[in-house]
């Protein structure tokens, strides 16, 4: 058994303390944890009992972080990975909170893959939608289903085409440059060789 003999507040964090048992540093806490688990100078704990209140401590602080992360805008499975890691949590609390997140719809690759690719639809074509999500941690399945169940590219090229070309004459070369920008924005090929044969046709007729 071991005493704790110290509780001091952290700097950096206000909602964590470090504590000290027979005189020396042993870990850092999570307030709230501390509280609940009526640790305070004076408490004997053993190993095993202090083993289980650190992992508590430590998924109670996680999962705080995490939820601070997503508060204002939906994160992919990866990148709450990549932020947690990068708050020096281990594999095991990552997972943990991870997993709470999945239960209560907090953590969804599918639906933000759906909102993203709503988002960017009039502005980017779906290879570059798809190449976005990828970078983001989705799996290729689910980017596959997503562009599969995604609306046409078409409206989003029009969009993108009509304003790169506004104030710029119609010649070859122009038309050469936008098919070219229109690809760099992720368009198909199809997509942007129709868009522009519609825009030179209904250009010719009027």
């Amino acid at each position: 058994m071991k005493t704790v003999t110290a509780i001091v507040g952290q700097k950096k964090d206000k909602k964590r303390v470090n504590v000290y048992l027979d005189g020396e540093f042993c870990c850092g806490m999570d307030l709230f944890t501390v509280m609940s688990e009526r640790i305070k100078v004076g408490t004997e704990i053993d190993e095993k009992r202090l083993e289980e209140v650190v992992a508590m401590s430590e998924y109670s602080s996680a999962l705080d972080k995490a939820l601070g992360y997503i508060s204002k805008t939906m994160r992919t499975k990866v990148q709450l990975i990549t932020y947690l890691k990068g708050k020096n949590y281990d594999g095991k609390t990552i997972a943990k909170v991870i997993d709470k997140l999945f239960e209560y719809g907090y953590v969804d690759d599918e639906l933000y893959a759906k909102r993203f690719a709503a988002e960017k639809k009039l502005s980017k074509g779906k290879r570059a939608i798809a190449y976005e999500l990828k970078i983001k941690g989705v799996d290729e399945k689910t980017i596959d289903k997503v562009m599969d169940e995604a609306e046409s590219e078409d409206e989003g090229c029009m969009r993108v085409a009509v304003k790169y070309l506004k104030g710029r004459e119609l010649d070859f070369e122009t038309r050469g440059k936008c098919y070219r920008y229109l690809l760099s924005k992720g368009f198909s090929y199809d997509t942007a060789k129709e868009t522009l044969d519609k825009i030179k046709k209904d250009d010719e007729d009027y």
